[in-house]
């Protein structure tokens, strides 16, 4: 039922409260990602699942996230973010206690894809949220600039956290402790959270939902079959031709809608479509390094699942640092700056990951390697999410959550694939020359080719990152955060 714009109620806290509760969900639902990574070869032994099966139940959740994430901003815009965002962590506790208790591998696949349901419904109405409890400047600032490192914060705790309770309790503990967490937080919901925007009278766009769901998945699907199958094989390049026409066709629907799911005008500003890159480019270096390595400290280096998971304590530890002075890097040095700063500290933590770790066999320049990763990492991405949402009006929050979360998810999917991809293709050159040390050549290779391209974005943030110098008085977007005025759009979104 629609219901008459209202203004939007006061925030009824301010301070931490509201932004620790939140954050601690987006932490739950980030650390679902990973949370098979370190929790995969005990659920195969238990459940008798194959390599195929271990990729489902890893990429369920991800898929069902990333691919329902626009209708649940739509969602949250239409109905409220504080009803949606309890409804959405709801089902991601009733789905973790599910896939906790699972018997048998189909339950534990749909558990896996009901979490992703609910992830999808409660993390843009959180950003509406965040929004709404702190006024617009440099308090809104600051928590946009943290609430950008909850993903790879998330997807390292989930890292250490699988590692730790699949060496003691069990695997199962990982989802159960994931579960009870957002239960928890959801009883807290009604007295620390602000009510956020008022509901938004706008269509659903069911036709735009479905065709853009669709898409998103069918094209994940096509990546993550990429590994176990090859580029060529027919359950990777079906999905993916299937994927691109489903995206054209969502294009298509989106031009003759009233009210489309995702506003033409959204993605017009070249710095907010800068900013969404540079979000989807951080969580994917983050991923992609976390599988990598995790084969190379068990497979090449004899390392255990605990040590594993240890080796990446550092590497969160980096990451709260920076969550603690992200704000006002941001604030003081602008959008443009901290990112291209983040992108050159990430190359230069591929590079000694690669080039200083991998060949020499050099464990101490891999840790460090991976802590300046963290680093860069961390404000690439705070600085991302302020320039992609530090902008929108209050109507489309929600919405710039739900694409802000979108590509945070895409990234890691496809920088699997394609670093992977490259992995293998160099470590079989190597094994047809002879090489003995075949595997980590082929680790370092990947991480080489990515320091390259990380190198090479610098540039290009540092061009699509500035000031528009004739900017639209619907679009405005400074470099300076605290002085970022709202857009006011023209039509209803």
């Amino acid at each position: 039922m629609d219901h008459p714009p209202q203004p939007a109620p006061a925030p009824r806290r301010t301070g931490w409260a509201p932004f620790a509760l939140l954050a601690s969900v987006q932490l739950l639902l980030n650390a679902s990602v990973s949370v098979t990574f370190a929790a995969g070869p005990a659920m195969a032994r238990e459940l008798g699942l194959g390599r195929i099966d271990l990729v489902l139940d890893s990429s369920a959740y991800g898929l069902a996230f990333s691919g329902l994430l626009l209708l649940g901003g739509r969602l949250a815009d239409r109905t409220g973010p504080h009803r949606m965002f309890c409804r959405g962590t709801a089902l991601f506790a009733a789905a973790s206690l599910a896939a906790a208790l699972a018997p048998a591998p189909p339950f534990v696949l749909g558990a896996r894809f009901l979490q992703g349901c609910g992830a999808a419904l409660a993390a843009p109405a959180a950003m509406a949220l965040l929004r709404a409890a702190y006024p617009e400047g440099p308090a809104r600032s600051a928590a946009l600039a943290r609430w950008g490192l909850l993903s790879s914060l998330g997807a390292a705790a989930g890292i250490v956290l699988s590692g730790l309770l699949t060496s003691w309790p069990g695997w199962r503990w990982s989802f159960g402790l994931l579960g009870a967490a957002a239960a928890a937080a959801l009883a807290l919901a009604p007295r620390l959270l602000p009510a956020g925007p008022a509901p938004v009278r706008v269509p659903p766009d069911l036709p735009g939902a479905v065709l853009g769901t669709l898409a998103l998945c069918s094209l994940g699907y096509g990546l993550v079959m990429a590994g176990p199958h090859g580029w060529t094989a027919a359950a990777v390049l079906g999905p993916l031709a299937l994927g691109s026409v489903l995206l054209a066709a969502f294009a298509a629907a989106r031009r003759r809608s009233p009210a489309p799911l995702l506003p033409p005008g959204f993605l017009a500003s070249r710095r907010r479509a800068t900013a969404l890159l540079c979000a989807l480019l951080g969580p994917a270096i983050g991923a992609s390094t976390a599988f990598l390595l995790a084969l190379w400290f068990q497979q090449e280096r004899g390392w255990s699942g605990l040590q594993n998971a240890l080796a990446f304590v550092p590497y969160s530890a980096v990451l709260l640092g920076v969550g603690f002075t992200a704000g006002r890097t941001v604030a003081r040095l602008g959008v443009r700056t901290v990112a291209a700063g983040g992108l050159a500290a990430i190359a230069a933590g591929l590079g000694l990951i690669g080039a200083a770790g991998l060949r020499t066999g050099s464990e101490a320049a891999v840790l460090t390697g991976l802590a300046v990763l963290a680093a860069g990492s961390g404000t690439l991405v705070s600085a991302a999410v302020v320039g992609a949402v530090g902008t929108v009006p209050d109507g489309q929050s929600a919405l710039a959550g739900a694409v802000v979360n979108t590509a945070i998810l895409a990234g890691p999917t496809a920088s699997l694939a394609l670093t992977t991809s490259a992995a293998e293709a160099r470590t079989a050159a190597l094994l047809a020359a002879g090489d003995p040390h075949a595997a980590t050549g082929g680790y370092a290779f990947a991480f080489e080719a990515a320091c390259a391209l990380f190198l090479l974005a610098v540039p290009w943030a540092l061009y699509g990152l500035r000031p528009d110098r004739r900017p639209r008085p619907t679009d405005r977007a400074p470099d300076r955060a605290p002085a970022e005025a709202p857009v006011r759009p023209t039509t209803p979104a």
